[in-house]
């Protein structure tokens, strides 16, 4: 046993032998109050204190008056020394409390927690920087040091040391620029140091780290957005939302962008403000994901690596300032080679040019597509009719034009038999469904017999007899066999709720459809509702 740990046993001794005997203090006690006994006053002393009349004998009142006096000056002396042992053991009692919570502390399990378990409590605590959305980034300031993490460097050397060393912890951060805007220069550029401080202490701590940047700023040239445009070979995610003059400074990252693989850009000035063509991530080996928000000519004026790229969530059928922009979308389709997931989105009516046809695009399997306002019903069969896409699995279609007629799906009929693709998922909203009314609704499930999951927002009477299962001996298969997830959205008035519980019962003892996601209104009669709450069926209500 070396010096240091006798030391530290001889202390632990000494400061554990404290201690007080019980029977010792009661007799102490016992003891003192046995000194102080005092005889009750007798009869005769009690009836003079109810009446006017002298005593007798004085001479011994006034002795034993002394004798009580002289018991009390004691007693009070007795009473002082008490209080002050009574102070001592006060003060002894609050340093115990004191040591047994030194002890209990030392003693805590925290502090044998692996640094590894610390860690992954800590990364569950720092803000995750989404940069698919610009509202969520906008709510973190990871320069505020009250927040992780940050404060975790404030509790101990121990942790400080644990932080300081992890920098997965620091490779997040999410900034808004124009916080640090005063009308007051001297005070700015105060605030504006700080930041800077701040900031470079913060990326210097992600060492090496592959960063996730979501960055807001309305000023065209930022000293703090040069700063993390300087450490841009680590850029992984990144969102940049900025003033469209502050695009040019862009070209200090090209070239210089090895580990970025997924990419936001947005304009905070909206589609009127026109910004130049953007090359630097162009040269970007690893992207493979890109959104882009409000920028015009986003086809033509970002310049992008598309043969490499996978997803790309915001490409826009129509434009209010660029009618050209269908084709610049055709143009992306026939470059991005390898995109395995597009949504296109429509808002407002356009001229309609004449699309060619595409060559088979072989990777694409999930489409996204949504029509909304006043958008061209015509725009989506134009491009259904202009794409072939044989690797196509799901099929999401959102249309909420105020026209009338409910659009049929011969396009989406054509699609699938051009492409042969294997249709798994397929939500359609706004799409006449109604067998009866359009037989080509029956045709287009009998052409996707792998379908899985199947998303409408009405389901008529008629479609629900052609889902019903019969007996399992029926010659005629079913439709859809391999249907296992049923969605819908919008309750009917009009519809056989008894015929609807019998296609899903029919469909959980037959096609294994075991997920069922409906309206909480779309079945309001208790006898109806029982039944269904009766089976073996996982179900999501909205």
């Amino acid at each position: 046993m070396d010096a240091s740990s006798s030391t530290l046993n001889e202390s632990l001794n000494s400061s554990i032998t404290i201690g007080y005997s019980d029977s010792s203090a009661s007799a102490h006690i016992n003891q003192s109050t046995d000194l102080f006994d005092i005889q009750p006053l007798p009869p005769a002393i009690q009836a003079l204190v109810n009446s006017n009349e002298a005593p007798l004998h004085s001479q011994m009142l006034q002795s034993n008056l002394r004798d009580a006096q002289t018991t009390l000056s004691n007693l009070e002396v007795c009473l002082d020394s008490m209080n002050t042992e009574i102070a001592l053991l006060t003060a002894k009692r609050d340093q115990i409390i004191v040591t047994i919570k030194t002890y209990r502390d030392v003693l805590h399990p925290i502090r044998r927690t692996p640094p590894e378990v610390l860690l992954e409590i800590f990364s569950y605590c720092v803000p995750f920087v989404d940069t698919t959305s610009a509202e969520k980034c906008q709510e973190i300031n990871s320069l505020n040091t009250k927040f992780a993490p940050w404060t975790f460097g404030q509790v101990c050397k121990h942790w400080r040391f644990i932080v300081l060393e992890c920098p997965r912890l620091w490779s997040s951060l999410s900034l808004n620029v124009d916080q640090f805007l005063t009308t007051n220069f001297i005070l700015g550029r105060q605030i504006e140091y700080k930041a800077i401080d701040l900031l470079s202490n913060h990326l210097r701590r992600s060492k090496d780290c592959p960063l996730t940047i979501a960055v807001q700023s309305f000023q065209a040239l930022s000293p703090i957005f040069s700063l993390i445009c300087s450490h841009s070979e680590r850029w992984s995610n990144v969102l940049l939302s900025l003033h469209a003059g502050a695009f040019p400074q862009l070209s200090l990252v090209k070239g210089r962008l090895p580990r970025l693989k997924n990419l936001h850009l947005r304009n905070l000035e909206g589609w009127d403000d026109r910004i130049p063509a953007i090359d630097a991530f162009k040269y970007a080996p690893n992207l493979c994901t890109i959104r882009a928000s409000e920028i015009p000519g986003f086809a033509t004026n970002l310049l992008l690596p598309w043969g490499q790229l996978t997803y790309c969530p915001n490409m826009c059928l129509t434009s209010s300032e660029q009618d050209s922009i269908i084709l610049n979308t055709m143009k992306i389709l026939s470059q991005a080679v390898k995109l395995r997931h597009a949504i296109l989105t429509s808002t407002e009516y356009a001229r309609r040019p004449s699309l060619t046809s595409l060559t088979p695009h072989r990777a694409l399997s999930g489409l996204t597509i949504g029509l909304f306002n006043c958008s061209d019903l015509e725009l989506l069969t134009q491009f259904l009719d202009a794409v072939t896409l044989p690797a196509l699995s799901t099929l999401y279609i959102t249309t909420s034009s105020r026209e009338t007629v409910r659009h049929n799906v011969q396009c989406l009929i054509r699609l699938v038999e051009r492409s042969k693709c294997r249709l798994i998922r397929l939500r359609l909203k706004g799409f006449q469904t109604d067998i009866d009314d359009d037989p080509h609704f029956r045709l287009l499930l009998t052409l996707v017999p792998a379908l899985g999951s199947l998303d409408l927002d009405r389901f008529p009477n008629s479609l629900l007899n052609a889902l019903m299962v019969l007996k399992e001996d029926d010659s005629e298969p079913p439709l859809l066999p391999r249907l296992r997830q049923l969605y819908m959205s919008i309750p009917s008035l009009y519809m056989d709720q008894n015929l609807f519980i019998d296609v899903v019962e029919s469909r959980v003892q037959r096609t294994n459809l075991d997920l069922l996601a409906t309206s909480s209104q779309l079945v309001w009669k208790d006898a109806a509702r029982a039944r269904l709450e009766s089976l073996n069926i996982e179900r999501n209500i909205f």
